[in-house]
């Protein structure tokens, strides 16, 4: 009787349940059709179209005949490089990033934004510019910058102040200028015509306003007041002079010109635009914060029409022949690095690098004022033959993307390279052996950077003790080579788990360099030392009238065997010497073939077509003859 009592409300419910769900069966509820997509317009200004890596311009000889204007680019603040690598390598089947991922939806309010929200002009601090147009000269930069003024002068007045390099080398580029500054203005002039076919009556001196200026040491206007004649712009930029102190202060330039023009931009609701043109990376980077600063308040773009910086150095130098004596000389100019300190070792196993390898991107100083700022650097192709040692291949820069330079303040870059153990061994090294630290170069340099050959005195009672010294130096740079070797030896578990590819080749190439310099350098000692032997000299001498020994490099890659003597002075053994010859040869392979068509390789390959070895010469020395006429003077060597 229970069990039937408990049977009893089960039933009754489920046969209410079944009745509730059949009507909601039968009943249709008719649902409206899914509304159409809304459609957005954008009221925002036009901007160009951001490149997100580099670009190349291609050449346009004959000005254009209507105005186009490219709109609704997007605009990135990633443009240009990070501390952090755009790609690092990984193992695919072992990557995070393809674990299963954890999803938590969290429920809140979505708005959309009112119209007059949208509208709100985002802001020209948050636009970032262009860290690289590689262009094939100064045409198709002209052609990319016209359309950067027309895009800014459909909205606003413009003033463009001009800033040329008044160094002797950029005399041709002046003359290359002056030659398409007409096809600009004409191109401009496009902008009067279309503001007319507006109904609007605007003259393009009325829109846009030019001042002409050049910088060395210090600031010099070439132009009174701006003007929008191009007549007048042709000769003032005749007027630049060659400024004979060999300084370029291009921060301090720009903040000049900030300072003077910009209250008559703000007056007359103008638009300031800076346009730097120059061949060196400037000799006061200490000042670039100051500047990015002031450009930015003054909401003034940068535009640098400038050249490739040297691979991880300061600078690259100009082979110059003094007329008078035949000497060579090696012309230093502020070319690098393209990072904000040098990546690289300055010190090429023998004296401060004296090679013109090219990196693939801008100088640190100029790229940062340009991408700060709003503006584009365009790397312009080099008339720079006379570069020493010079290569500037054209790099593949999709290859380069992995390798992207950090563009932080030096603070900033400091503080994050230091932070890393392994970075900042590498760091230590470059420092270690600097040969432009004065305590080092004392040591370092065999012979003065500025020798191209080491000279030494015919008679053996002279030369004997000036050998045995130099060997004295020898041994010490190896001792310190050794513990360069010591310190990245210590951080070598750290290197597969460098997030960064390009610390990892800055580890790879200076690892191999050491190996490769460490040999030159025994090779350089044991040659020398064989040269004090009592036979050798006088089975060298061809010149019976000879008065001195030459020493020039030579690259013939064959080593002298160390007898016991040697082995005992430079500490090295024949084993020793061909352990570290395949050591050196194999590691500077694997460079090339771990960063193929890079900076990095390149510089592998340079290393090895150098070699090792040194050769001696005879050489008779004629002093002149005693007149009564007063010498004249060499012409000094010139300040670049």
């Amino acid at each position: 009787m229970k069990a039937q009592t408990q049977v009893l409300p089960v039933a009754i419910s489920t046969v209410l349940h079944g009745l509730v769900l059949f009507v909601l069966w039968k009943i249709v509820v008719e649902t409206p059709a899914d509304p159409e997509p809304p459609v957005l317009e954008t009221v925002l200004n036009e901007e160009r179209i951001q490149e997100e890596f580099q670009q190349e311009l291609d050449e346009q000889l004959e000005a254009a005949e209507t105005v186009n204007f490219v709109a609704g680019g997007s605009v990135s603040s990633m443009v240009g490089a990070t501390s952090s690598p755009v790609a690092a390598s990984t193992n695919i089947e072992t990557s995070e990033l393809l674990e299963d991922p954890e999803i938590e939806v969290v429920s809140t309010d979505i708005t959309r934004p009112g119209d007059g929200e949208v509208s709100l002009d985002i802001g020209e601090g948050e636009i970032s510019g262009e860290v690289g147009a590689v262009v094939a000269g100064y045409g198709p930069a002209l052609d990319r910058l016209v359309q950067e003024l027309m895009r800014m002068m459909r909205s606003e007045k413009v003033l463009v102040v001009w800033m040329f390099d008044e160094s002797e080398s950029m005399k041709d580029d002046q003359e290359q200028l002056k030659s398409r500054l007409h096809r600009v203005y004409e191109e401009l002039g496009l902008v009067e015509t279309d503001t007319r076919a507006l109904g609007e009556k605007k003259k393009l001196e009325d829109i846009l306003l030019t001042a002409i200026t050049s910088f060395g040491n210090t600031v010099h206007e070439q132009t009174k007041q701006p003007t929008g004649k191009p007549d007048e712009l042709l000769k003032a930029i005749e007027r630049i002079p060659i400024d004979k102190t060999g300084d370029e202060n291009l921060c301090a330039a720009i903040l000049q010109v900030i300072n003077r023009y910009h209250p008559t931009a703000s007056r007359q609701n103008r638009k300031l635009v800076l346009v730097v043109v120059s061949d060196e990376s400037g000799d006061d980077g200490q000042l670039v914060e100051e500047a990015v600063f002031a450009a930015k308040k003054a909401k003034s773009p940068i535009y640098v029409l400038g050249r490739e910086a040297v691979f991880g150095s300061l600078y690259a130098h100009v082979k110059w022949k003094q007329p008078e004596t035949g000497r060579t000389y090696y012309l230093p100019i502020r070319r690098g690095p393209e990072t904000p300190f040098a990546e690289q070792l300055q010190w090429d196993g023998y004296r401060r690098r004296r090679d013109s390898q090219m990196s693939g991107f801008g100088p640190y100083e100029q790229v940062r004022l340009a991408r700060d700022t709003g503006g584009i650097f365009f790397q312009l192709p080099g008339e720079q033959e006379n570069l020493n040692d010079l290569d500037d291949r054209k790099l593949n820069m999709l290859n380069l993307r992995e390798y992207l330079p950090n563009l932080d303040s030096r603070r900033e870059y400091a503080a994050e390279r230091d932070s890393s153990k392994f970075r900042k061994a590498i760091w230590d090294v470059i420092a270690l052996l600097n040969p432009y630290n004065p305590n080092a170069s004392k040591f370092l340099e065999i012979p003065d950077p500025q020798v191209t050959r080491e000279q030494f005195p015919a008679n053996p009672n002279e030369y004997g003790p000036r050998v045995a010294k130099r060997l004295q130096q020898v041994v010490s740079i190896i001792g310190v080579v050794d513990q360069a070797q010591q310190y990245l030896e210590n951080v070598r578990p750290l290197r597969d788990k460098e997030p960064s590819v390009r610390w990892r080749a800055n580890y790879d190439l200076i690892v191999a360099q050491l190996w490769w310099y460490k040999l030159r350098l025994f090779a350089y000692g044991l040659e020398i030392d064989q040269f004090v032997r009592a036979d050798l000299p006088k089975r060298l001498i061809k010149n019976p009238k000879h008065n001195r020994w030459n020493l020039r490099e030579k690259p013939s890659g064959k080593m002298i065997k160390p007898d016991e003597r040697q082995s005992k002075l430079l500490k090295v053994t024949e084993e020793d010497l061909t352990v570290a010859h395949d050591m050196a040869v194999e590691k500077l392979k694997q460079v090339i073939e771990d960063h193929p068509e890079s900076p990095w390789s390149r510089r592998a390959e340079f290393e090895l077509n150098r070699r090792f070895g040194v050769s001696f010469s005879t050489w008779q020395y004629v002093p002149r003859k005693p007149s009564n006429k007063p010498r004249p003077k060499p012409t000094p060597p010139p300040k670049l």
